[in-house]
């Protein structure tokens, strides 16, 4: 009976620790396409990688982002660029140019408010870097979902969420395996089931926080498959 408990018990901790992955994965995922839904324009220019951007804040609070350039070359160049903030009604501009020396990185910030939220609660941003050395241009966006959480910052309620993702995905595991056992086939199957969700969240957990939110989009939907086939099983034994 105690074992049974644990077992359960495992299995629960389990579970909340991939629901808690899926919605943070979820929630950068949905902001950054709605990023690139708010800005698309079909010119189909090359990626910007530099741009830097957090995935949650709340409304009292103000966010940097960071637009990172690196040069490898070995000369040095100046990049100009013009960025774009969501802004009910018109994107606020910025723009500007810097020098970066060979073999080096320069990084530009500005800082974002609950006066950019456009559609509900969303900032979206977008940097555009023109022709520069051996580069064509190059555009970047992101999303940030914005929380009506007073007292929070989107940094802390990202952390304590990864956190209680990540100790619920290990502790739930071990839990429901050492009092699973390993001599019956049916819990087995169920172990490499639960092992196989809990690594889609957490590809699903890095695709997003590292803005490859069609990537993530993917280990996502493997994850809820996974999710649906262990349920099945419990609910038939």
């Amino acid at each position: 009976m105690k074992t049974n408990s644990l077992r359960i018990l495992g299995g629960v901790i389990f579970l909340l620790g991939v629901f808690l992955g899926l919605a943070l994965a979820l929630s950068a995922i949905w902001s950054d396409f709605e990023g690139f839904s708010y800005f698309n324009t079909g010119a189909g220019y090359q990626s910007f990688n530099g741009l830097v951007c957090p995935i949650l804040m709340t409304r009292s609070e103000k966010s940097v982002v960071t637009a990172d350039f690196e040069n490898p070359s070995g000369q040095e160049f100046e990049p100009y660029y013009e960025v774009a903030i969501s802004a009910p009604g018109s994107s606020r501009k910025l723009e500007g140019q810097l020098s970066v020396p060979a073999h080096a990185a320069r990084s530009v910030q500005w800082t974002v408010d609950a006066n950019d939220i456009d559609l509900g609660f969303f900032i979206f941003v977008d940097v555009q870097v023109l022709p520069v050395a051996e580069y064509s241009t190059r555009e970047g966006t992101c999303g940030i979902m914005v929380l009506d959480l007073p007292g929070m910052t989107g940094g802390q309620v990202f952390a304590w969420t990864l956190a209680a993702s990540l100790i619920g995905l290990v502790l739930g595991l071990s839990l429901w395996e050492n009092a699973a056992g390993s001599t019956n086939d049916r819990y087995r199957n169920r172990h490499r089931i639960f092992q196989a969700l809990g690594i889609m969240v957490l590809l699903a957990l890095l695709a997003s926080i590292i803005g490859l939110w069609a990537a993530g989009l993917f280990f996502c939907i493997l994850a809820v498959l996974l999710l649906v086939i262990s349920l099945r099983q419990t609910i038939e034994t």
